[in-house]
């Protein structure tokens, strides 16, 4: 359990998040928040490849109204309207829909998405028994583009808060071939995997932060340029500055 900005909530690892999806996703609308590059995204995507489902996304950011109620279509002297073939598509499988950023959704597109969340309906039309219905989004204290969920929508969703266990991303990273020295760092720095969001637009370390060092320290060094000046760099521009300048100089004693 923890108290986020005055609220006490209470947190699962993505591991459970996982097993959630898999278990419920079919009949309850889940949202997962955490703060940003916790790894939300990936956990949805595996489990529905776990699930044989292929996974359908939508971000956020970069949809309208129509793209969740489709665009009417004159049939006879109705309109209908027609659903996008993401959302429907003709083939009536089911399928995963993920509904990526959603707290940054304007509040006219969480309205569209009010029916599709509770009914697994949009419009006249009924999503394909068995389809899931997972969306994700960052908390409004994380400081990323995030707005105020209507208190309709989140009255139609499951809300999940995830939390970074430390020992499960290292089981990830052996499994990912993460670099042993960064690997080696977290077990001593067990703090440095997930930082707090700074109020400045800087660097800061999360899962994904050191996961993306790693692989850019290793197509340096695939290319024969790993030198200490540029592991720093790299330290530096991707995780927090407190935790590259202790990573480097670990790696360069």
């Amino acid at each position: 359990m923890s108290d986020q900005t005055n609220r006490l909530v209470e947190t699962i690892t993505l591991s459970q998040a996982k097993a959630l999806i898999k278990t419920m996703a079919h009949k309850q609308s889940l949202l997962l928040l955490s703060p940003p590059g916790v790894g939300k995204s990936d956990t949805v995507l595996q489990a529905a490849t776990d699930a044989g489902l292929p996974c359908r996304s939508l971000l956020g950011t970069q949809i309208a109204p129509e793209d969740v109620s489709g665009i009417p279509r004159i049939i006879g002297e109705r309109s209908v309207f027609c659903p996008p073939r993401i959302l429907l598509p003709e083939n009536p499988q089911p399928f995963c829909l993920f509904l990526d950023e959603l707290p940054a959704c304007t509040p006219d597109i969480q309205k569209a998405f009010y029916s599709l969340l509770l009914e697994r309906r949009l419009g006249e039309h009924l999503l394909p028994p068995g389809t899931w219905v997972v969306a994700a989004g960052n908390r409004a204290e994380d400081r990323a583009l995030v707005r105020s969920l209507s208190s309709a929508l989140v009255n139609r969703v499951i809300i999940i808060h995830i939390r970074v266990d430390v020992a499960e991303w290292l089981a990830w990273a052996d499994g990912n071939g993460i670099r042993n020295d960064i690997m080696d760092f977290i077990v001593g720095n067990n703090d440095a995997l997930m930082r707090q969001v700074p109020g400045d637009s800087v660097p800061f370390s999360t899962p994904r932060a050191w996961a993306s060092l790693a692989f850019a320290l290793d197509l340096a060094e695939k290319a024969d340029i790993l030198t200490n000046p540029i592991r720093r760099a790299l330290a530096f521009g991707r995780v927090s500055a407190e935790d590259a300048k202790v990573y480097c100089e670990r790696a360069e004693a």
